[in-house]
Formats: C-alpha cells, structure tokens, sequence
C-alpha cells in the first residue's frame, strides 16, 4: 500500500472516532485527560529518494478533543527528481564543453517547524486514539550540489566551467510549508504514535511534496 492510501485508510479510521468520546466500561476507573504531552518523533521522509527523519514534537490540550500541536525537525533530502535532472543537465553540458568526465549529485536536507491543530479523543478505555491533524509554519532547505570534473570533486567552483547555479539548486532558502496527517495513539501515560503525514514546502521554482512516515514516543502529563 502506497503512503498516499495509507494516509486515506487513517483518515477514515480516525474521523468518526474523534466525533465522540468512547464510552466508559462499566466498572472501570476513568481514564485522566491529559493537558499536555512531550516526546520525539522519528521515521522516514520521501520525495524522489527516502530519507530519515527526526524531531520533537509538543501538545497541549486546547478544549475538548482538540489540541494545539507544534513539532520540529529534520529531514534527510527532499531533492525532487526535476532538481537532479538540473544538475545532471549542467554536468552533461561541463562534459561537452569542457571535453572532460563530468558526473553531478544533489543532497537537500531540511529543517522544519511547524503548528497547528489536532483533533483527538481526549480519553480511550482501550489506549486507542486515532487523530487527523492539519499544520503550517517553515522548512529552511539547504541544497548541496557536487560535481566530479574529471576526478577532481567540486562544490562551490562550478563556474569556473562556464556555470552558475541559481537558488533552486545552491544555497539555503527559508520557505512557507504546511501539512496535513492522520495516525493512532497507542497508551495512556506513556503512549506510541504511528501515522502518516504530508507536508508540502514551497520551495524556490517548484513546490516540494515529503510523504512522512511518523513513529513518535513520548510522555502525557
């Protein structure tokens, strides 16, 4: 199953369970409601390659099934396959006119931070809770091209071949991102979160979509 139908199927999942609170077992204790909780995310980031990704993320509990969400982190690349077309195009032009191997890679690690709102059951008998959640604030992209001239590795001197390189494949831009997900909270103090995240950074000459896969652990106070 593909990240985007996986995203769907949690969707589903996660929007008619958040319309209402589960009911109490008869004879069990209430489960408390927490007013905040911390923890650190990992998993994996996709665009044209697949890449770690890791972080922090914060909530707090803002009325009823509703909590304010702000997480931050780090994305191994999010070079899309026109950007490494780029730079492949720039060293087949190095090779012709310069009559020497020329080979080209592009790495684009990211930093993020973004806020928003989560809509999650405040309480489950079962510590189950599915959620959606929609979110916006910053990536600071930073794209590192590297080309081999014949043996020779050269990051910053390609216009010594005839070359310059604009913003969309040198340098660090800080763009306007966003984001939409859904996922399961696994526990009750302790808790596991697994879902799915798309996160859209619009970055310089072409925006850029990262398929997220989440896996969070952390603490509900």
């Amino acid at each position: 199953m593909g990240v985007g139908a996986g995203l769907a199927v949690l969707l589903l999942l996660a929007v008619p369970a958040t319309a209402q609170t589960p009911p109490q077992a008869s004879g069990t204790a209430p489960v408390p409601v927490s007013a905040w909780y911390l923890g650190g995310l990992s998993g994996a980031g996709q665009v044209e390659r697949t890449g770690p990704v890791a972080g922090v993320e914060f909530g707090v509990r803002l009325r009823q099934h509703v909590q304010v969400v702000v997480e931050s982190g780090w994305m191994a690349d999010i070079v899309t396959r026109s950007r490494i077309d780029e730079v492949a195009a720039f060293a087949d032009y190095v090779a012709r006119t310069q009559g020497l191997p020329t080979t080209s890679t592009i790495e684009g690690p990211a930093l993020f931070a973004m806020a928003g709102l989560r809509l999650i059951p405040d309480r489950s008998p079962e510590g189950v809770r599915p959620y959606v959640m929609v979110s916006t604030g910053l990536a600071r992209v930073e794209y590192k091209p590297v080309f081999t001239v014949d043996g020779n590795r050269v990051t910053g001197g390609i216009s010594l071949y005839g070359v310059t390189l604009g913003r969309d494949l040198l340098g660090t831009t800080n763009r306007f991102a966003y984001s939409a997900g859904a996922g399961i909270v696994f526990g009750d103090t302790w808790y596991l979160d697994m879902g799915l995240r798309l996160t859209r950074i619009h970055t310089t000459d072409h925006p850029t979509t990262v398929k997220r896969v989440v896996i969070a652990m952390g603490r509900r106070f």
